[in-house]
């Protein structure tokens, strides 16, 4: 799934029926090697601080390494909402339009496969109880 298809997806029907819930994607990345996982791994870090200093607004962004393969990678992403933390802030950030620009190389170039989906908040269960006694 291309970087552009993770962003849009459920972009219509899900996002006007929605009254600001929380949003969020969850991105599966498998890489070719370990030379381009790393180098993904290199470019997110400053993205994920970044974001953690200047959008209030981003609840969350995880970076998940696969216990069971090495060369697969799990992105969680939490927003206050779809349209304006993250449509508006997190990808009009320069910082976000110089890392997307990156990822979408590699996957252009056939080093990583993406495969992202969005979701809408249903309000049943919890957050990061380790963050949230911090």
């Amino acid at each position: 799934m291309s970087t552009d298809k993770v962003n849009s997806n459920n972009t219509s029907a899900a996002a006007s029926s929605s009254l600001a819930l929380p949003f969020s994607l969850i991105v599966t990345l498998k890489f070719k090697s370990k030379q381009h996982k790393d180098q993904f791994l290199i470019d997110v870090t400053p993205l994920a601080s970044y974001i953690q200093k200047h959008e209030p607004t981003t609840l969350a962004y995880n970076v998940l390494l696969s216990d069971k393969d090495p060369l697969q990678v799990l992105l969680i992403e939490r927003y206050e909402d779809k349209e304006n933390a993250f449509l508006n802030i997190h990808r009009s950030s320069e910082e976000f339009q110089e890392f997307r620009s990156k990822l979408k190389a590699m996957e252009e170039n056939e080093f990583v496969e993406i495969d992202g989906h969005s979701y809408l908040d249903s309000s049943v269960g919890f957050g990061d109880r380790a963050a949230s006694s911090v």
